[in-house]
């Protein structure tokens, strides 16, 4: 085993740990972990900033980004609202405009951000309905797992396909080829 081999998995032992016991946030992690392999020499600065030049890691921030300002911005509390009055006192009717909602949401957005922003307008809802939350999360995932293949941006392995077939010389897929 060679000094770089021994180096390569001591720093993945070492952001192994950090991951697990959450003692630092997971980005900072990440970025200790680039840190490190620049230091050792195990990568060149070059290599180690390669990555942040696919267009495909600047869509995924960007959706990542646009998620959070929905998120903050207050539109859970208004879909909630908006649900509520459209379904009524039906169960199937909050499913139906749910999930329609969610995978409309996961189409445009990543899908993780579009559960996100809906889980905890879910929950008050069931509440309310005194419904239990299970019968109204697992619909909104699927459907929002459903919805994020609707597009190329709706979530990251569309866009990481779509780039890796461009590079071999493939047409990669268009916004709505899915």
């Amino acid at each position: 085993m060679t000094v770089d081999n021994i180096l390569v998995l001591v720093i993945l032992f070492g952001s192994i740990v950090l991951f697990v016991s959450e003692k630092l946030r997971a980005d900072v992690v990440a970025l200790l972990v680039l840190l490190s392999l620049i230091v050792t020499g195990l990568l060149t600065v070059e290599q180690s900033l390669q990555g942040f030049a696919s267009p495909a890691v600047v869509t995924v921030w960007a959706v990542f980004i646009i998620s959070a300002g929905l998120q903050r911005s207050g539109v859970a509390e208004i879909m909630a609202r908006q649900l509520l009055r459209l379904a009524g006192d039906s169960e199937t009717r909050l499913l139906l405009f749910l999930m329609v909602g969610s995978g409309l949401m996961s189409a445009f957005m990543n899908n993780i951000g579009a559960v996100a922003i809906l889980m905890p307008a879910v929950i008050s809802i069931g509440r309310k309905l005194e419904i239990s939350p299970s019968k109204l999360l697992m619909p909104l995932a699927f459907a929002a797992l459903l919805g994020g293949n609707m597009t190329l941006i709706g979530t990251p392995p569309n866009i990481l396909a779509s780039e890796i077939m461009s590079a071999y010389g493939v047409e990669p897929f268009g916004f709505f080829d899915f």
